[in-house]
């Protein structure tokens, strides 16, 4: 898989759970098309009366479910007796618009086809975990309670703004080393290739490249380069989807690096239109309005969103009145949605249990039974 996707596709094998069971259920697997977009139900013959939605994260390429291809969300959870529901959405890349409706449209199909469930959870990863923090604040009536794993919880346009604002940055200090930031061509290939050669061309410039590492908190040379080129990918998607750039540093300062004065100086500025600034507040600003348990689970190093940028969310959650049903928790792993199964599984029993009790999980680390 190419290293942008390892980066930006956010349902990898290693935070999803494997089989729980030794000697596994019978699992029903229904695969088909519901709006336009692909989906998967697994529905596991000794059904314990929970139903898992699941969002995937951000993805280069359509999400087309296959019997023959092994899905750890899909048969994990259902070997523990979960029913999962999962939409591939009818849209690549940013996919909020499509993604919200299109799930919805499948949690309805797998009620009326399989039956009411005693409990309804949502959960996802990154762009999944906005979208299930999208739900949340959207349905809470439809669910018991929400698991965003390395979500993106702070409003998109200040996650896209200072993302793309780095990627400005980059420009300044290696030139035209990237195509873009605006009007990248269909023709260019976000590979491997492209990665690497940003990473070997990173040491050229040792005051650039300390003055990025400052900016973007990045703890190695390789998520700095894997980041730009990821951030380059976003601006042409968007780009594409609403024709029109949304970078916009034009009153951004940077602040932190050893060069910030040179940079701020030197740097191109760009404006995004009114039109696309209002898509990214419109999709999405959260409301902070909770009525329903929801526990966000984060790495404690993300190079892709920062564990640090869901304060943002807590603020907004404490502002709307709803602390008493949010709590955030980190695991101690580096990348993003480095979240084992076995700490995926902990979090949802918990949030399951502070549903069923009443009782509110501490903040801190997530806690996993030891072996």
């Amino acid at each position: 898989m190419k290293k942008l996707l390892l980066l930006a596709i956010l349902a990898i094998a290693n935070s999803l759970p494997a089989a729980f069971a030794a000697d596994p259920p019978k699992v029903k697997v229904e695969i088909g098309t519901l709006d336009g977009a692909s989906y998967r139900i697994d529905f596991p013959e000794n059904w314990n009366g929970i139903l898992l939605i699941y969002y995937h994260g951000y993805s280069e390429h359509p999400v087309i479910f296959n019997k023959d291809e092994p899905n750890e969300m899909g048969s994990g959870f259902a070997a523990a007796g979960y029913a999962v529901a999962q939409s591939g959405y009818s849209e690549i890349g940013f996919a909020l618009e499509h993604a919200i409706p299109e799930t919805e449209a499948l949690r309805r199909y797998t009620i009326a086809h399989y039956g009411q469930p005693k409990e309804t959870y949502v959960l996802g990863h990154s762009m999944g975990g906005q979208l299930t923090m999208i739900t949340m604040e959207s349905y809470p009536s439809r669910y018991d309670g929400a698991l965003p794993l390395c979500g993106l919880l702070e409003p998109t346009n200040w996650a896209v703004g200072h993302g793309l604002a780095l990627r400005a940055a980059f420009d300044y200090y290696y030139p035209g080393l990237l195509p873009g930031p605006v009007g990248v061509p269909d023709s260019v290939v976000f590979d491997d290739s492209i990665v690497d050669k940003v990473l070997k061309t990173l040491p050229s410039n040792p005051k650039g490249l300390a003055e990025l590492m400052a900016l973007t908190h990045m703890k190695t040379e390789s998520d700095l380069a894997s980041g730009m080129v990821f951030s380059t990918f976003i601006e042409r998607d968007f780009e594409q989807k609403l024709g029109s750039p949304v970078i916009d540093n034009h009153n951004y300062i940077y602040a932190g690096g050893p060069d910030d004065n040179a940079l701020n100086d030197g740097v191109k500025r760009y404006t995004a239109s009114d039109a696309a600034l209002a898509y990214l507040k419109t999709w999405y600003t959260p409301t902070g309005v909770l009525l329903k348990p929801m526990l966000a689970v984060h790495t404690t190093y993300d190079p892709i969103i920062p564990a640090d940028s869901v304060r943002l969310y807590a603020e907004a959650v404490q502002r709307a009145g709803s602390s008493a049903n949010f709590v955030q928790q980190y695991v101690k792993a580096d990348g993003h949605c480095h979240i084992s199964a076995e700490e995926t599984t902990a979090a949802l029993d918990e949030l399951i249990q502070w549903k069923r009790t009443g009782k509110r999980p501490s903040g801190g680390a997530l806690p996993v039974a030891q072996k």
